[in-house]
This record gives structure tokens, sequence and C-alpha cells, in this order.
């Protein structure tokens, strides 16, 4: 579930599910991110710990208001790994809904990945491109959050 900041808003208030990695815990760090030509983001370097988790990785950025990708969107696969061992994964999209509003881009924000560490040290998170980019990001940025509450499985 990708939670722009009204729904992310009402998802608060309401207490809907799917934005828990948004909202609980506590902000470690925040960290921009560069992205490819294939829109894949280089990896980053991250300082993990036990007593962080459960720990949430979110995607904040904008999304270019361009009707030419309205209602298109990037797949992507983001892997946590420690050592070349892969900790974690998953797969997410981010997608162009089209725009709602005289703002020229569309704020966006969604956890990614959930990860629990078995010590503390360096992890490598990696989000790659798993097709041909669709969808212009504008200020892509890594949030991690400590301590927060998965959603229920």
């Amino acid at each position: 579930m990708r939670c722009t900041t009204g729904i992310a808003a009402a998802a608060l208030l309401l207490g809907v599910t799917g934005c828990e990695g948004l909202f609980t815990g506590a902000r470690e760090l925040t960290q921009p991110l560069h992205q490819t030509e294939d829109g894949s983001f280089a990896p980053v370097t991250l300082t993990l710990a036990p007593e962080m988790n459960p720990i949430a990785f979110n995607l904040h950025g904008s999304i270019v208001a361009n009707p030419l990708q309205s209602g298109r969107w990037n797949a992507y696969r983001a892997e946590l790994s420690r050592d070349g061992m892969t900790l974690a994964s998953g797969h997410f999209t981010v997608n162009n809904a089209g725009q709602r509003g005289p703002e020229p881009a569309t704020v966006f924000a969604q956890t990614i990945l959930y990860a629990s560490v078995a010590q503390a040290g360096e992890y490598r998170l990696t989000i790659t491109s798993t097709q041909p980019k669709e969808v212009t990001i504008e200020s892509p940025r890594i949030e991690v959050r400590r301590n927060t509450q998965p959603p229920p499985k």
C-alpha cells in the first residue's frame, strides 16, 4: 500500500493497516537516494542494531506530474544484506495515479521492507528496478524507523 500524505493521515486517524512502518516506532535516520538511469537506486550502507528491531525501511519522494506517465508504475525489489547474505527482501511498486490537484508533483511515502537484525553492524540496502522505468521520481530518500509494529500477517 502506498500512503500519500492525505491517505496516511486518514489511516492514522482511522487505524487502517498498511502504513504502520510510516508511523510506529521512531525515525532513526533519513538518507537521500541516487536514482540510476534504469530507475534503480544506488545501494546505501546503513548502521543497524538488534535494539532497533523490528525495523521499517520507507521510501519517500515525489511523483512528477506528467500526463504521459499517468496510470504507469515502476516495479522494484528491495534487499537488505550483510556480508553478501540476504536477510530480507521484498517487491513493491511506485505508481503515478494521475495529478489530483494544482501541485506539480504528488508526494508519496511507503514502507518497502521490514527486517530484524541479529547483530550490530553495517548493512547494505539495495533497491533495483525489475522493469523499465515508467514514472519519474524526484527527491527520493530512504527513512529507517526503529521499533516499528509491522502489519498483521
